[in-house]
């Protein structure tokens, strides 16, 4: 497949004073280009029958390169030196995965998610916990997977609760607004006549 390039020997045309035998000689140069996402990165003349060396892996967010493919669907390494053609060599990537972790903070197991990257991430039901009220997470979740592993924590804001002491003596009630789980103080000096307090 080789073109003709000329003879070994200096061939003039006209018979020498000699017998003498001439060689054909073959080669030629053949492009060979190296393309990444539709853009060309590297373009060599290389002669038939050398060898040629492949631009550094590229890299892209999200995925692995997975080496070289030509035209014809084959290896960079099915190519050891150059044939009697031009050659184009495109990347190939593999979709990398990662985790996405959501902490739920009210004593449940972590939700655990493992996608691919760029995919639609859906954020686990509203969680609950007692005496609390659930205000979001943070960070805030991304419409998709990015290029790394996250950790996701749900926000919580401690409720506060009103707890009414009726003292049935005449006197307005006590009334406390407290937070959730905070102590509670119960009211002392009060009297009704005629009666021995007996607690609540």
């Amino acid at each position: 497949g080789a073109p003709f390039v000329g003879w070994d020997n200096d061939y003039t045309g006209k018979v020498p004073a000699q017998n003498i035998t001439y060689n054909a000689i073959y080669g030629g140069e053949y492009d060979v280009i190296f393309v990444v996402d539709g853009t060309e990165v590297q373009k060599t003349a290389v002669e038939y029958g050398n060898s040629f060396t492949a631009p550094a892996d590229p890299t892209k967010e999200g995925y692995t390169f997975a080496g070289w493919l030509s035209q014809e669907d084959k290896a960079l390494s099915e190519y050891p030196t150059m044939p009697a053609k031009a050659l184009t060599f495109t990347a190939q990537w593999t979709i990398n995965q990662y985790t996405i972790t959501f902490v739920l903070g009210n004593g449940a197991e972590n939700v655990v998610l493992t996608q691919d990257y760029a995919t639609t991430i859906t954020a686990p039901a509203d969680p609950v916990r007692e005496g609390y009220t659930f205000a979001g997470w943070d960070p805030a979740v991304p419409a998709t997977v990015p290029a790394q592993n996250l950790t996701i924590t749900a926000k919580w804001i401690i409720n506060q609760y009103t707890i009414t002491f009726k003292l049935e003596n005449g006197d307005n009630d006590v009334v406390l607004t407290q937070d959730y789980a905070t102590a509670i103080t119960a009211p002392t000096g009060f009297e009704k006549e005629g009666y021995t307090f007996a607690g609540w």
